[in-house]
């Protein structure tokens, strides 16, 4: 259930909603509050690895085949 529930977020909408805000690499990267989204389902999303956290706390989705993003 912890994998499928985040927050108030499934996890799939969650990560679906950095992307569309494109928060898609380090650069383009965002706060909680400029996704929407509460720290504590990115802290989860880190922690699962479905999301990268940078040094100044901002959050994105890492793109590695630059195919499936």
């Amino acid at each position: 259930m912890a994998e499928f529930f985040a927050g108030y977020y499934p996890r799939r909408k969650a990560v679906e909603k950095i992307k569309e805000k494109g928060a898609m690499s380090e650069d383009t990267a965002k706060t909680s509050e400029e996704l929407g989204i509460d720290t504590d389902t990115l802290k989860y999303l880190v922690f699962v690895k479905d999301v990268k956290k940078t040094k100044d706390g901002r959050y994105y989705v890492e793109c590695k085949d630059g195919k499936h993003c």
